[in-house]
C-alpha cells in the first residue's frame, strides 16, 4: 500500500519509461512522510479502445488512481494529489500541446479493515 494505478489513451504523443515514470511518483510520495517507500506498487494500463467527447481521435487522456489505505490527512491527499498531477503533466508536454489531453488524479481511501496483505 499504496497502489499507483496508471492509465492512459493509447494516442498519447510520448512513449515515456514507466519504470523511471513511476520511480519519480514513489519518490513524490516517499516525500511526504505518510508512506513507506516499500510498500508503494504501481501498474500502468494503456487503453486502446476509448470513446472521449465527441469521438475525435485527437482526444487523449492520461489519468491516475492512487488507492491509499483510510487514515492520511486531507493536507496530505492535497499534496499528493497535486504533485502526481504536476508530475504527471510535466511527463506529457507533446501530448498536451498536440492533443486535446485530459489529465487527472484520483485518490481513493481503503477501509483498513478490508484490505489484506
Amino acid at each position: 500500500m499504496p497502489h499507483i494505478i496508471l492509465e492512459h489513451s493509447t494516442n498519447i504523443v510520448e512513449k515515456p519509461d514507466f519504470e523511471k515514470l513511476f520511480s519519480r511518483m514513489h519518490w513524490v510520495l516517499n516525500e511526504l512522510g505518510a508512506f513507506k517507500l516499500a510498500d508503494i506498487k504501481s501498474r500502468v494500463y494503456p487503453c486502446p479502445t476509448y470513446y472521449i467527447a465527441d469521438g475525435d481521435t485527437n482526444h487523449a487522456f492520461v489519468h491516475l488512481r492512487l488507492e491509499i489505505l483510510e487514515g492520511r490527512t486531507h493536507d496530505i491527499k492535497k499534496q499528493a494529489g497535486e504533485r502526481l498531477l504536476a508530475l504527471l503533466k510535466e511527463s506529457f508536454p507533446e501530448s498536451a500541446k498536440q492533443r486535446t489531453c485530459q489529465f487527472s488524479v484520483e485518490l481513493r481511501d481503503m477501509a483498513r479493515d478490508s484490505y489484506f496483505k
